[in-house]
């Protein structure tokens, strides 16, 4: 594993309750289907009644595990986004 299992977690927390990072992000990624989209191209959210703000559905394949570019994680990077997706879902 080349990132630590503290830094994927700290990844994690921003693909929920993100709707701001992500509406200020240039690009996003989803760590599901390993796809990248444009802020814009998120139609549906989750968490709508929730004060801490809305979570992205992936515009893709609808899974929650967006992260935008201005979280600071490298989501461009293919072996970051492999090792979220084998981290969260294998």
């Amino acid at each position: 594993m080349k990132f630590t299992e503290e830094f994927l977690r700290k990844a994690h927390k921003h693909s929920i309750f993100h709707h701001s990072e992500i509406m200020d992000s240039e690009l996003c990624c989803c760590f599901y289907c390993q796809t990248n989209f444009d802020p814009e191209k998120i139609l549906d959210w989750c968490d709508e009644e929730d004060p801490r703000g809305k979570t992205a559905l992936c515009p893709n394949c609808g899974i929650d595990s967006v992260i935008g570019s201005k979280s600071g994680y490298p989501i461009t990077a293919k072996d970051f986004i492999e090792e979220m997706y084998r981290f969260w879902f294998n």
